[in-house]
């Protein structure tokens, strides 16, 4: 307990002083660990069944993509170039989902007075609000950003772009919306403006695991494809 208090003060301190590298730095740190928990996971896996993705993430994959897993070949132990790439890309959007928080406080501001009753119905209301707009907005378009940035650092290419957008996206919009309201009601509502950020990557940890895995899918199938071609 001490020691969560040091880190808290620590990061408080930090924050009041470097916000956005503050949030920067543990987004940076909290996608390394969900990249090496995705490949850790993927690893165990192929090395248990054969397979290079779990049952549950296979699911999820468009047929086209699943198909041809069969011809991927088997995952390194550890690939720390991808955990790079994951990570500076977790580095380079914390600023923009820290402003966009800063702006549905600004338009969305919770009450200042009030009766208990009163205000716990308000602040209720306004994290309802902030939660729909975050999803109806944000929520898409950060994906769209995701799958264009991963497909562009790794390949050069916007064919791998449109592949990532025609394989990954539509299925990882729908995980999306049966995880993430929930999630962000309660950060609206409960967490202080400098924890949201790291609240929601630290149970991201797993969504993070889980884009890893869609996007290092849909790049398998375009090596697949690549082959076929030549």
């Amino acid at each position: 307990m001490n020691a969560l208090r040091a880190f808290r003060d620590v990061y408080n301190r930090s924050y009041n002083k470097r916000p956005i590298v503050t949030l920067c730095i543990t987004n940076c740190v909290l996608g390394a660990i969900s990249d090496s928990l995705a490949q850790s996971i993927t690893y165990y896996d192929y090395q248990k069944k054969r397979k290079r993705f779990p049952d549950i993430m296979d699911e999820q994959l468009p047929e086209n993509v699943r198909e041809h897993e069969h011809l991927w070949p088997p995952p390194p132990v550890y690939d720390p170039v991808r955990t790079i790439r994951f990570a500076f890309y977790n580095f380079c959007i914390a600023p923009i989902v820290g402003k966009w928080y800063m702006v549905l406080d600004r338009y969305f501001p919770m009450p200042a007075a009030g009766t208990a009753l009163a205000a716990t119905r308000t602040k209720d209301i306004i994290a309802i609000k902030r939660m729909a707009v975050d999803q109806a907005f944000f929520a898409p378009s950060s994906l769209a950003v995701f799958f264009t940035v991963m497909g562009l650092v790794e390949t050069g290419k916007w064919e791998a772009v449109k592949e990532k957008f025609h394989d990954a996206y539509k299925p990882a919009l729908v995980a999306n919306y049966t995880v993430w309201p929930l999630v962000q009601l309660v950060n609206f509502k409960l967490m202080p403006l400098q924890y949201r950020l790291p609240f929601v990557s630290t149970l991201g940890i797993l969504w993070n695991a889980y884009l890893s895995w869609i996007n290092s899918a849909t790049r398998e199938e375009e090596k697949v494809i690549e082959r076929q071609l030549v």
